[in-house]
């Protein structure tokens, strides 16, 4: 699954109509979510390493993690490897709030 994030001036109803019948567009809820940026290829590896970093920044701000972490990757196949973006995302919330 792919997901994009829409313009908060746009909205379900105003977003462009998809040409492709299998994208939908849909709104989902608002949340809180920690995330670490880093740079480089996206392995596999270097997702856990940042993944285990998230986690302890999230412990130590007192957060709770909530949901699945996720990985974002910014930038298209050819860009060189030391320009791409990626980011370690993990829903959270105050501790008594989930």
């Amino acid at each position: 699954m792919v997901a994009f994030v829409l313009p908060a001036s746009l909205t379900a109803a105003t977003a462009p109509v998809p040409t492709d019948p299998r994208v939908r567009v849909r709104q989902v809820p608002e949340r809180i979510a920690a995330a670490v940026r880093y740079s480089g290829r996206w392995s596999a590896s270097a997702y856990r390493r940042h993944l285990t970093e998230l986690e302890a920044a999230i412990g130590r701000a007192g957060l709770v993690a909530t949901g699945l972490p996720r990985y974002a990757r910014f930038d298209p196949p050819f860009t060189p490897w030391f320009l791409r973006r990626n980011e370690v995302v993990q829903d959270v919330v105050w501790p008594g709030e989930g």
